[in-house]
């Protein structure tokens, strides 16, 4: 499935991350604070796991659950996700 998101930049895919993250645990986005560890907002292993699968298919950014982890919150994952993401796409 591909979509609009494009985050080239670590603030769009901020605003990528908060948007996913907040549709997943069903909250407003301004509930999810970007600085807060990813567990306190509620992310587990199976969210996780959705995570990682909607980076690859939408962004085209393959991410494993340990990057996840490793990136445990929303603005570092973000950084992270922005860096790999693949030129041009």
């Amino acid at each position: 499935m591909t979509t609009t998101a494009s985050p080239h930049t670590p603030q769009s895919a901020v605003d990528w991350l908060v948007g996913f993250i907040a549709e997943l645990l069903d909250v407003a986005p301004d509930r999810i604070d970007p600085a807060t560890e990813l567990g306190l907002l509620g992310v587990d292993s199976a969210t996780t796991l959705v995570i990682c699968a909607k980076a690859r298919d939408e962004l085209g950014v393959p991410l494993r659950p340990k990057e996840v982890f490793d990136h445990f919150t929303v603005d570092a994952l973000a950084a992270h996700l922005a860096a790999r993401r693949p030129a041009g796409v």
